[in-house]
């Protein structure tokens, strides 16, 4: 909400704000377990996700998140952001990576390792291995990774999103066909 002060709301707004993002509970309740109900949780950081406030709940407190080399770029959408660093730059990418850690540690935010990637990208085989071990510490080095619903490949051709659609369709006409022959009826399939 430090950040939120900064720009030109008017006092409704900024209000509003401060009360959705204040005191926020979360309950689970197990249907299966005869209705039983957690006790609440209370969460005052992170994205809410699924809701119209999430991204910029994101994109106005990372408006501060910047590279340090002037020839590298950081890309936010939501709650994700993508940090590109040229084959020019490559000795600054330990560092980049680094401020952007700090950064989310003193804006009381937490990267998600888990879904910390690096992937290289080329246009020519490079004379090393692209999938080698990860120069970025608790990063996975990967050959194609997902950047907002499209698979983008390393090489940067559609291959790697035609895979993925190919295997899902693929996935998708075997589970029919499993259900046909157990004998599901043609209007249910």
């Amino acid at each position: 909400m430090q950040k939120m002060k900064g720009l030109d709301l008017p006092d409704n707004i900024f209000n509003w704000l401060t009360s959705y993002f204040s005191n926020r509970g979360h309950t689970t309740k197990l249907h299966i377990v005869h209705n039983v109900v957690s006790l609440v949780a209370f969460i005052n950081v992170s994205i809410i996700h699924g809701s119209v406030i999430g991204p910029p709940s994101y994109v106005v407190p990372a408006s501060d998140l910047h590279p340090s080399h002037t020839d590298n770029h950081l890309l936010k959408y939501a709650d994700d952001t993508y940090l590109l660093v040229g084959s020019s730059n490559i000795a600054s990418l330990a560092a980049e990576y680094d401020r952007v850690k700090t950064w989310a540690f003193n804006n009381n935010l937490r990267l998600n390792l888990s879904n910390t990637r690096e992937m290289v990208i080329y246009r020519n085989k490079p004379s090393f291995d692209p999938l080698g071990p990860s120069t970025l510490a608790g990063a996975e080095r990967v050959g194609s990774m997902r950047v907002l619903g499209v698979e983008v490949g390393a090489n940067l051709s559609v291959g790697a999103h035609l895979n993925v659609i190919l295997s899902n369709s693929a996935s998708s006409i075997h589970a029919l066909h499993m259900l046909r022959t157990h004998g599901l009826p043609q209007q249910q399939l």
